[in-house]
């Protein structure tokens, strides 16, 4: 009996001696996470001044396109996406003479640029020749002279940019802007369709 309370006392011991051992481990785990969260706090708190330069250039633009129409809508497509295309074939059709210089229907010039709107002002810019098939090079600096001469204003129009592209051919597609087809009054194709800007 003596033996069973002595085993007994021992046993509360050894308990009451791993309790304080797990609470020291814990103690020791608590204070090591407290000083691993503190890394990260700062690192956010320096990288804070970048983000809030983002968002306030964010809400410059906002701003400065408030009352605008929507890039994703379908008048920005009609007023600005559809209208390059033919502001700057029309432009670049004045380069293009055909007669003597005509170039075969399969010839044609791609061109890279940017189109850049900024307080309404449209224009066109970093015009670069991707792929040629055309061996008449005044007749291509020509294309990339008046293409990067197009311009035009729309106040509805927000501040955008964007690369964009252009595939000219001659005998083809430009032939409408062409200069003699421009000014004929006969009973020829109707040109009704094409963007008052455009023609």
């Amino acid at each position: 009996m003596k033996w069973l309370a002595a085993l007994g006392l021992v046993v509360a011991a050894l308990v009451v001696l791993l309790f304080l051992q797990m609470r020291e481990d814990v103690t020791v785990e608590v204070a090591k996470k407290e000083t691993v969260t503190v890394q990260p706090v700062k690192q956010v708190a320096s990288a804070a001044p970048a983000a809030l330069a983002e968002v306030a250039v964010k809400v410059q633009e906002a701003k400065a396109n408030e009352g605008k129409i929507d890039i994703n809508s379908d008048a920005f497509f009609i007023r600005f996406d559809e209208l390059v295309p033919q502001l700057t074939t029309r432009n670049a059709a004045k380069c293009y003479t055909g007669g003597l210089n005509r170039v075969h229907r399969n010839q044609k010039v791609k061109l890279s640029f940017k189109d850049t709107i900024k307080n309404g002002v449209v224009t066109i810019t970093d015009v670069k020749v991707v792929e040629s098939t055309i061996n008449d090079q005044a007749l291509i600096d020509c294309f990339v002279r008046e293409v990067q001469g197009t311009t035009w204003n729309d106040d509805g129009l927000p501040d955008w940019q964007q690369d964009d592209e252009l595939v000219i051919r001659p005998e083809r597609g430009m032939k409408k802007f062409t200069k003699e087809n421009m000014e004929y009054e006969g009973s020829g194709p109707d040109f009704t369709n094409v963007h008052p800007l455009a023609r």
